[in-house]
């Protein structure tokens, strides 16, 4: 049903729940922008079950899942101030197909390649591909309302919903999440910003570049991934080997991607580096929930020396100091506030400037010869064995969202005890082999230096 609201501006702080429209805020249009040549803003998910499940009930539960978060059913629109508006045609829109397969690689392949439709597609796409003895789920998430935790979320989401309407023979109905602004407000407390339309703190920018092979030209359209996985068992060691030395699994994931970096990109010693670090603002809410699934991240920027001749342990000691001091500077606070100030400046405008800024990246990407790094830790994608009800995901990873060079963002990710390294790119802007050569270095950092 159509709603009769005539938009002339959402108010900052509700909406009403019935309508089919909601605030956009920051951290989404943030993301729309990368529409205009910035990357292709798309997250992925590919999972393989112990057998193979039902896919009407899987098409069902997809449904539902966007009438329990709402955005998932809707599309962006550009106006002043941009808003979520539901798809009139949603009932009609295809959010589930099936693909049954003899060679399960390269149809995965071929769903990853594939591209949202930024106009025409819903916010998730999932698609269930068939093989003889199992099945594997991919999920297409758009950038545009979630981020890598809302991934998790809504993983976790969908194989609840598919268990009870396997329960409950089809009668299941989820109940709806709000989008509100009741999860800014309260990470803006927990970081003291009482004003942050008035707060003079920006987002860091970076200081150094990497040298870096970049190729000239590059499909627009094309976007390659290269997965790289350590073996079973693996993790374990990391986790222990970590907890001895008093860091975590995440800086040992940025040690050996400086290390990796260093070692193949050769800049020059003693020279502070970035490298960019997403961090999840779920962390200042309790439960480390957010309301809804959202884009909900910030970053921080990391500057770590290279030095002759060290060792593993010795880089990593430098990254948990460096880590310590950001943990203790409140992570995600110049993001927090940044985006709150984002949100007062007119939306045309905004998008103006964003669109320059990606014909800029565009240009620079056809010559670039340096690149900026990123790595972002989503972490354990489920501490327990996910279910769709009877059958078991025995196996998952996440694809994160290309960006143009000189971007590059590399995304870990945990599953039954298996850490993945994953990173994609524009087909002919870099020869293959030496992101290949790059993850495996992390993968050969990680197992060699960690030895017990």
């Amino acid at each position: 049903m159509k709603s009769m609201f005539k938009f002339p501006k959402i108010n900052k702080l509700d909406y009403d729940a019935g309508s089919d429209i909601m605030p956009a805020y920051a951290h989404d249009f943030g993301n729309y922008v990368a529409r205009y040549g910035m990357g292709n803003f798309q997250i992925q998910v590919i999972m393989k079950l112990d057998g193979r499940i039902d896919f009407d009930k899987l098409s069902r539960a997809v449904r539902l899942s966007v009438d329990a978060e709402p955005v998932l059913g809707c599309r962006f629109v550009e106006h002043d101030p941009p808003y979520w508006k539901r798809l009139e045609d949603i009932d009609k829109t295809e959010f589930c197909s099936m693909e049954e397969t003899t060679n399960v690689e390269e149809a995965v392949q071929r769903f990853l390649e594939s591209r949202l439709d930024m106009d025409h597609d819903p916010m998730v796409k999932v698609k269930l591909i068939r093989s003889q003895e199992y099945d594997t789920i991919g999920i297409k998430l758009n950038h545009t309302c979630s981020d890598g935790a809302g991934t998790k979320e809504y993983i976790h989401l969908l194989a609840h919903i598919y268990s009870c309407i396997d329960c409950e023979n089809g009668e299941y109905v989820p109940k709806p999440s709000v989008r509100s602004r009741e999860d800014h407000e309260r990470v803006l407390n927990a970081l003291g910003i009482e004003n942050p339309e008035l707060d003079n703190s920006v987002v860091e920018s970076p200081r150094t570049v990497w040298p870096f092979p970049w190729k000239s030209g590059g499909s627009k359209n094309v976007t390659p991934f290269v997965i790289c996985r350590l073996p079973a068992g693996q993790l374990d060691i990391l986790s222990r080997y970590a907890k001895e030395r008093g860091a975590t699994i995440n800086d040992l994931i940025i040690a050996a991607i400086y290390r990796a970096m260093f070692k193949l990109s050769r800049p020059p010693y003693g020279i502070p580096m970035d490298i960019g670090l997403t961090v999840d603002l779920r962390r200042y809410l309790p439960d480390n929930k957010a309301q809804a699934i959202r884009n909900f991240s910030g970053g921080v920027i990391l500057r770590v020396p290279r030095i002759h001749g060290e060792s593993f342990e010795g880089t990593l000691s430098r990254v948990v100091s460096v880590m310590n001091r950001k943990k203790n500077a409140n992570p995600g606070y110049e993001c927090a506030s940044g985006a709150e100030r984002a949100e007062i400046f007119i939306f045309h405008q905004f998008l103006a400037f964003s669109r320059f800024v990606s014909k800029i990246s565009e240009i620079l990407s056809q010559t670039s010869i340096f690149c900026s790094p990123g790595l972002s830790n989503v972490g354990l994608i489920s501490k327990s064995l996910i279910k769709f009800g009877e059958h078991e995901v025995t196996d998952a990873y996440i694809i994160p969202p290309v960006i143009r060079a000189p971007g590059l963002m590399i995304v870990a990710s945990s599953y039954n005890g298996i850490l993945t390294l994953a990173t994609g790119y524009y087909k002919g802007s870099i020869n293959r082999k030496f992101l290949e050569k790059l993850l495996n270095k992390m993968k050969s950092e990680l197992m060699e230096g960690c030895k017990q």
